[in-house]
């Protein structure tokens, strides 16, 4: 009976170089560390609307879900080139590039929703003294009512 030789294991990232190449492979796994640590480069609310997409000949190409969010990145272009090598060590970003994509962003996974409490009448009742003297009814309604929304979902700390 023939035995077959035993097989050698070797890592997978010396068969994926072999494929894509290894400056390609030194790209993709420098994306890979961009997308997982965007919300502590940029910052959660900034992540939520952009998205690194790649890495091509020292641009940094980021998609974008409004134009404003392009213009906040020309603005940080230059912390966020630090915070990549800061976070991820990745080196040779010399620009950021953004391209509007709709529904772009990562979204986070920790973000809690506030909770409404409930008002009480007196509370109630302290909002319309504040805005009793507006004349007009329609802004007195609107007032009244973006008052105790906003007092709902103040934290008990804020009170």
């Amino acid at each position: 009976m023939k035995f077959r030789p035993r097989s050698r294991l070797t890592a997978l990232q010396s068969g994926l170089s072999e494929v894509l190449g290894v400056d390609q492979l030194k790209q993709l796994a420098d994306i890979g560390r961009i997308r997982r640590d965007w919300a502590k480069i940029v910052g959660p609310v900034l992540s939520q609307h952009t998205e690194p997409l790649n890495i091509d000949k020292g641009s940094l190409h980021v998609a974008v879900d409004h134009p404003a969010m392009a213009q906040q990145l020309r603005f940080l272009h230059e912390e966020i080139r630090q915070a990549c090598f800061r976070q991820c060590r990745v080196t040779g970003i010399s620009n950021i590039r953004s391209r509007h994509q709709p529904g772009a962003g990562i979204p986070s996974r920790n973000i809690s929703k506030p909770v409404a409490r409930r008002l009480s009448l007196s509370e109630k009742k302290t909002v319309v003294q504040e805005i009793g003297t507006v004349r007009n009814k329609m802004l007195r309604r609107a007032m009244f009512e973006a008052r105790v929304n906003q007092l709902r979902y103040l934290e008990s700390s804020e009170l």
